[in-house]
């Protein structure tokens, strides 16, 4: 019998996996596929989890009928999926497991109102400390009170209050589980006992935990349901399904190797800044600052920031603004921005405040919208092109920064900084981040980092052996000392407007 292990990674937007040798202990194929997000003007976000089922399980079939192809033997093979997903998702299933909602993603804002309300009331620094996330309408905890406020009589005729993982996961096995590491960022999770925060659900919301999934172990595995065992009759092929993890533990366990002293740049639809800790939350000085705490396995925990500002604002510039389906134009003007003069046309064009879906750093706040500040006659495309780019490196560097305030900047220092996601594809991207930060910064050149992660977390024994093969194809981009006083006058420019903005959105809504 050939033994495989195969890392699905199903993200926000795409699946990415690999699939991997045991006895061979290489990888043998990676593939990836999409799935659409619908958006509305009232900031509500909508995904089809059947839609999504469907393209994880054609890539699974795929992958199967791709290894079937180069494999000449008849022995059988057996193949262990480990599965993760995006967090912060939203999906009310009836009684029979059906969806009676569209998946909410993270980035759907209709939470809004609940989240500023709470933010505003004791059990924020509450809240903060038992889940480990920070109150924001990204988190299913607040769009469940919404519904409960708003849509009660669809949360009390669902029998179940899902996310796409353990719909997922029911998809494949029959069973109504889910991981704690996903689990933990719901914000219905106590981090430190690892069970429902019973009573957080029912003051909030009312409802209780029958209506929520059974927390298991991450490295479960589980025998498939008889409907996926029709669906691969016949073929020389068994296959069963690890619980995992989600897609923020896998992408630092790909890029880290479990290692505590690298922070990893995770850069995709949104971004994150994070670091494997072997100990939950500090309870002192973590509020307002954004930093939250999820659960790796039984002995790890993520502690980091994420933004919403990353990739999307991207794709919005270059569909809205630059009219392309492509980066031509964002990687010619990276390609200049690498080499800074200092003239004033330069140094005096707008600035841009990237929060276009909204912002989760320092700390959440309603109503967030971007800006483009300083326009003027002479402004040309390039400039605000430029603009843009900076914006969202900058607010990079200000979740860095925070990030290496929490573990102590003096630690910090000596951390290896390594960078992961679709952004990384972006031509001199890293080459900017690097000259912005002052880091030297670490680059593999794969888009499966993700998914390489879960077999390492998967096979952890011989995960030293996985990430030294995938450490192969590394690069490391240092920064250009010369840009560094010039980058830090424009960032500190920038830095001044979006905090003033921030203090006014805080006077609006009577955030202290």
């Amino acid at each position: 019998m050939s033994t495989y292990i195969l890392g699905m990674d199903v993200g926000t937007s795409s699946v990415k996996a690999s699939l991997w040798d045991v006895e061979k202990e290489r990888v043998v194929s990676q593939f990836t596929d999409n799935y659409p997000i619908s958006f509305d003007i009232y900031g509500r976000i909508r995904q089809d989890p059947e839609a999504i089922y469907q393209v994880v399980l054609q890539l699974l079939e795929n992958i199967i009928d791709d290894l079937e192809a180069k494999t000449e033997n008849n022995r059988r093979k057996f193949i262990t999926v480990v599965l993760d997903t995006a967090l912060h998702t939203l999906l009310l299933l009836d009684e029979q497991m059906n969806p009676m909602s569209d998946v909410i993603p993270w980035m759907d804002a209709r939470a809004d109102s609940v989240a500023l309300e709470i933010l505003k009331s004791e059990q924020n620094a509450e809240i903060h400390e038992r889940t480990g996330c920070p109150v924001d309408s990204v988190y299913p905890l607040y769009k469940i009170i919404w519904f409960a406020r708003n849509n009660a009589d669809l949360l009390k005729q669902s029998g179940k209050i899902s996310s796409i993982k353990d719909y997922l996961l029911y998809k494949f096995t029959g069973l109504f589980v889910l991981d704690f590491s996903t689990a933990s960022g719901s914000g219905c999770l106590d981090i430190r006992k690892r069970c429902w925060a019973e009573d957080l659900l029912w003051d909030l919301a009312r409802v209780d935990l029958s209506k929520f999934p059974t927390l298991i172990s991450p490295y479960e595995v589980l025998e498939p349901s008889g409907e996926i065992k029709r669906f691969f009759e016949g073929r020389n092929v068994y296959v069963n399904f690890a619980v995992g993890v989600s897609d923020a533990a896998a992408s630092s366990i790909g890029t880290t190797c479990f290692n505590p002293n690298t922070l990893t740049i995770s850069m995709g639809t949104s971004a994150a800044i994070r670091k494997i800790s072997p100990e939950p939350l500090k309870k002192a000085n973590v509020l307002d600052k954004g930093i939250w705490c999820y659960i790796v396995d039984e002995k790890s925990y993520i502690i980091g920031i994420a933004m919403r500002s990353g990739g999307c604002v991207m794709d919005w510039w270059v569909k809205n603004f630059l009219k392309s389906d492509d980066y031509n134009e964002i990687v010619r003007v990276l390609r200049d921005m690498t080499y800074y003069d200092s003239s004033p046309i330069r140094t005096t064009r707008p600035i841009f405040i990237p929060t276009i879906y909204g912002e989760r750093v320092p700390r959440w706040i309603p109503n967030r919208n971007g800006a483009l500040l300083g326009l003027s006659g002479a402004t040309s495309i390039d400039e605000a092109t430029q603009s843009v780019i900076e914006g969202i490196g900058f607010n990079f560097r200000r979740i860095f920064e925070a990030v290496e305030t929490y573990f102590g900047r003096g630690e910090a220092a000596s951390y290896n900084v390594v960078a992961t996601g679709g952004m990384c594809q972006i031509q001199n991207w890293l080459q900017f981040l690097s000259n912005l930060f002052n880091r030297s910064m670490i680059i593999r050149e794969s888009r499966f980092d993700t998914s390489l992660g879960l077999i390492m977390f998967y096979l952890k024994e011989k995960a030293p052996a996985i990430f030294e093969l995938m450490s192969a194809k590394k690069d490391v981009i240092s920064p250009k000392k010369s840009l560094s006083g010039l980058l830090e006058n424009l960032y500190l420019k920038w830095l001044n407007e979006i905090e003033s903005m921030e203090e006014r959105l805080c006077k609006i809504h009577d955030i202290t």
